[in-house]
């Protein structure tokens, strides 16, 4: 990705919002909310239907996107979580310089640091970052499974 693209890492995707999309949660980030965030966006992919190492998995990239925002994006910003159908898109934005030409990668071993965007890349369907404007926006998405449903025979 360039400086002022947009690197597009996975399939699927529709950053727009409209029609047909679940408002799940809408918070500001800061450093005092890191954690109260991870529950809270827990709780809500929990209730969206996202369960298991799926849910560990999206919640885990999150908190890695989060923690990014305060670290490295000017320290605050805000995380957006919804639902379109069967797809759990987390956007998560800061106000910060921007991340100038980055790509996304395992560092090498004996770096410290720098595995959040590989992390939130691995973890879920996919990982998009957004560094065209003012700051960056990284958004994430999970796939839900469809609810069993128990049917009785009579």
């Amino acid at each position: 990705m360039g400086s002022g693209g947009t690197d597009d890492v996975g399939a699927g995707w529709s950053t727009a919002r409209g029609a047909g999309d679940v408002a799940l949660l809408s918070e500001e980030i800061t450093a005092a909310r890191v954690t109260a965030l991870r529950h809270a966006v827990a709780a809500a992919a929990r209730s969206a239907g996202l369960v298991g190492d799926g849910l560990e998995d999206f919640v885990l990239a999150v908190h890695e996107l989060v923690t990014n925002v305060v670290r490295h994006g000017g320290g605050s910003g805000e995380v957006r979580l919804w639902q379109h159908h069967d797809l759990l898109t987390c956007q998560v934005s800061d106000n910060g310089p921007g991340l100038g030409e980055i790509a996304v990668a395992l560092p090498s071993p004996g770096e410290v640091g720098h595995r959040g965007l590989w992390l939130a890349q691995q973890l879920t369907e996919g990982l998009m970052i957004d560094n065209s404007g003012q700051g960056t926006t990284a958004s994430v998405t999970a796939q839900l499974r469809p609810r069993s449903t128990v049917y009785e025979e009579g």
